[in-house]
């Protein structure tokens, strides 16, 4: 369901707050959330990116962190 405009960032900070404390406590993810919370964070750089807000980023690192949370999460199952 998609947020209603008066209150689309209020609500969205408040699940981005909940992404990257996930992130932060290095949370196993699955398959469709890493590759979601990956194309999310790359399309927010890139946004960034555009505007003249950061000069770059690495994406390769950002790919790296998020697989690395889907292989902690299948070595946890084992």
């Amino acid at each position: 369901m998609s947020n209603m405009s008066y209150c689309r960032f209020t609500n969205t900070r408040a699940d981005l707050d909940d992404c990257l404390e996930a992130l932060r406590n290095d949370e196993g993810l699955n398959d469709f959330e890493v590759r979601a919370g990956r194309n999310m964070f790359m399309e927010f750089l890139d946004f960034c990116r555009d505007y003249d807000i950061i000069s770059g980023y690495d994406s390769e690192r950002m790919t790296d962190l998020f697989d690395s949370l889907r292989k902690k999460e299948e070595d946890d199952d084992a």
